[in-house]
């Protein structure tokens, strides 16, 4: 079973290394392909790829939005399997062989997610203390990129990532694979570590819950237009 990881970054040298590692060090998995795109980074994102020599490959390209980074990645990839990482998270040892024995057990299985844990920088302290106790600092069953693991055929199916969206490019592929019927299942433990620091994409929980109502109405407007509900 062969696995193209597709990890985009833009600016992201500080963790980078960190979330490579924990892709690379992935066990029971001989047939891995990971694929960085560097999205436009003016740091020392180049700098740390260059460490990884062959065991990674790299595209450049103008910065154009991770949702764009993604499918290029997606253009790249000729394995069986896709899974997605973020230059600033970390899975957990034994996620992938853990997601490929699901489609192992169900060959009907189109995609894969899990469970994550949060967890909070020194820099974003405020917020650790904030959400303690709550279900955002728990391990919750979450659709996002860095825990999907889907066959290739399924973005035949679902197609890429809506460059056009800033925010909520994410929940936008998961609502429209849903509309397309596929099978989906949630792997009842955590196999990703999302770190939270001033930079994360995803920490303007406003701006995230807007993306979400905007993309649930676009499903809704797509279906009323093919006569469903």
């Amino acid at each position: 079973m062969s696995v193209t990881c597709i990890l985009p970054v833009h600016n992201g040298a500080r963790f980078l290394a960190e979330a490579l590692d924990s892709v690379l060090e992935q066990e029971g998995v001989p047939d891995l392909d990971v694929v960085v795109v560097d999205d436009g980074s003016t740091d020392d994102t180049p700098a740390v790829l260059e460490g990884y020599g062959d065991r990674i490959r790299v595209l450049r390209q103008e910065n154009a939005g991770v949702a764009a980074a993604r499918n290029a990645g997606l253009a790249e990839a000729s394995a069986d399997f896709v899974a997605f990482q973020d230059a600033d998270d970390i899975w957990m040892p034994g996620k992938l062989r853990t997601q490929l024995d699901c489609f192992e057990e169900n060959p009907d299985l189109d995609l894969c997610v899990g469970f994550v844990q949060n967890f909070w920088m020194d820099e974003v302290a405020h917020e650790r203390a904030l959400f303690e106790g709550t279900d955002f600092a728990a391990p919750t069953a979450a659709y996002g990129p860095p825990l999907l693991v889907a066959r290739a055929s399924a973005f035949e199916r679902v197609g890429g990532f809506d460059p056009d969206l800033v925010v909520g490019e994410d929940n936008d592929w998961f609502i429209r694979a849903r509309e397309a019927g596929l099978v989906e299942h949630v792997v009842p433990e955590v196999i990703l570590r999302r770190r939270r620091h001033r930079g994360s994409l995803t920490r303007s929980d406003p701006a995230s819950r807007e993306a979400l109502l905007r993309n649930m109405k676009a499903s809704l407007d797509r279906r009323r237009a093919r006569g469903g509900d």
